[in-house]
């Protein structure tokens, strides 16, 4: 039987929160549950791309933590708009090409793909307290 959107998105966000917090321990999983939490009312209120771009900014301070939930939104994005599955730390490099073609895209792609960036937050901020 194949499975919904929804459980694909919990399955994706699962693997993703199981791994960080695996790799994460201390104020550095601290950090990352507090990003995850905070994730969808920044992109409420600032837009998608500015989010992202926040996150990009915030990890080259040093703490790649901003860096990892980056990773996990736009390898989650990747696989839902593009067909396309990446491994752990793969989505961030991609991150100047998603953004050039969220810009360049339709207003209709780009709200295609805040609505998908919230509901991967969705499952992720609710996993951040399971682990």
């Amino acid at each position: 039987m194949e499975r919904t959107l929804d459980q694909r998105r919990a399955a994706f966000a699962w693997d993703c929160v199981t791994d960080r917090n695996k790799k994460l321990k201390g104020e550095q999983w601290k950090k990352y549950r507090d990003l995850a939490k905070g994730a969808p009312g920044l992109i409420m209120n600032s837009g998608l791309m500015p989010t992202l771009a926040f996150y990009e900014g915030k990890g080259k301070d040093g703490d790649r933590t901003p860096w990892m939930l980056l990773d996990d939104v736009m390898r989650g994005l990747f696989d839902r708009l593009n067909g396309k599955h990446l491994e752990a730390d793969k989505g961030r490099p991609l991150f100047d090409v998603f953004m050039r073609s969220l810009h360049q895209g339709s207003s209709q792609d780009y709200l295609r793909a805040t609505d998908e960036a919230l509901e991967i937050l969705k499952w992720i901020r609710q996993f951040v307290d399971a682990v």
